[in-house]
């Protein structure tokens, strides 16, 4: 059965959305452009460039030592060492500064989070990326092992990385297509942490517009007629916003973006989903819902007012 807006529980106060907004539109990548970059970044990551093949979402160049790869669609290099990526046997990693909060979660110490930020502040220097950060921060990985039970016997921190967010005109750019990623390993020699790989996107802004948004009803309308299942929702059913975070959608590195629209990133739960005749589950979710008014998109010369559609970024299932 369909879905009203009524049926959606806020357990969070969403981010006051302007009834105009800006919208931008990308500059196209120049993959000649490109090529002092990956070479930088072959030299960073230590690795002999020895030949260049094609790959389905561009070219990349290096050896069995690693590889450097170019996005022809946004311009977005992805890197690795593979010699430093198989050195371990696991996820485990032994970092000798190490907290964990009261919620289980491990993090680097202050002073270690501090100078692993500075170290790749300049990695990005030396390689030319020179974009300008919204904000960044520092997260530990981490392992758990479960027994038969599902119980957790031992646990532990695991790789580091260092994270660079962006925005345009104030606004924050989310989705997968706008930040960049380090991702270091410890060196057991006391020297600085190694970078094993990393994944840089921020496309280009070339022009700058404004746009009229829908209402929170006409933004929240595909949500609610999505299918959820083959069986759909039972009566009673309810929409749970558990987040929710306003600002311009940036596609993955892989699809080629010419504006940059307002969307609203939600996270959440759907409970009730039909899975057979007796049995009904809930389910997580993240969405992507467009806030731009098509009719005013299509006005304003931005791509006939169609935006990519909503991208599910995290699902989980538990019964019922």
């Amino acid at each position: 059965m369909p879905m009203q807006f009524t049926d959606i529980d806020f357990k969070v106060d969403l981010p006051d959305i302007p009834r105009i907004t800006p919208v931008v539109t990308h500059t196209p990548p120049c993959l000649r452009d490109s090529k002092e970059t990956t070479r930088a970044i072959a030299e960073v990551l230590d690795i002999d460039v020895k030949g260049t093949a094609q790959v389905p979402h561009g070219y990349a160049v290096g050896s069995d030592r690693g590889q450097v790869e170019v996005f022809s669609a946004s311009g977005a290099v992805r890197a690795r060492n593979t010699e430093r990526l198989t050195a371990y046997a696991d996820e485990s990693r032994k970092w000798s500064d190490v907290e964990r909060d009261d919620d289980g979660t491990y993090r680097l110490g202050d002073s270690t989070a501090k100078e692993l930020s500075h170290h790749g502040l300049e990695l990005l220097r030396r390689i030319g990326i020179r974009d300008e950060y919204a904000s960044f921060d520092v997260s530990l990985g981490q392992w758990a092992q479960l027994n038969e039970d599902g119980k957790e016997v031992d646990s532990g921190p695991g790789r580091a990385t260092v994270r660079f967010a962006y925005a345009v005109h104030g606004l924050p750019l989310i989705g997968p297509g706008a930040k960049t990623n380090l991702h270091f390993d410890p060196e057991d020699d006391g020297r600085r942490p190694a970078l094993a790989r990393m994944f840089h996107v921020n496309r280009g802004v070339e022009t700058a517009g404004e746009v009229a948004t829908q209402s929170l009803d006409e933004a929240f309308s595909g949500l609610l007629a999505q299918s959820w299942s083959g069986h759909g929702v039972r009566e009673g059913a309810r929409i749970t916003i558990t987040a929710a975070t306003f600002g311009l959608l940036a596609l993955p590195a892989d699809v080629v973006q010419t504006y940059a629209a307002p969307a609203l990133r939600v996270e959440g739960e759907v409970s009730g989903v039909e899975v057979g005749r007796d049995e009904t589950v809930s389910v997580r979710f993240g969405q992507y819902l467009q806030l731009a008014h098509p009719k005013a998109l299509a006005e304003a010369g931005y791509g006939g007012g169609r935006l990519e559609p909503g991208v599910v970024v995290r699902g989980r299932v538990r019964g019922k």
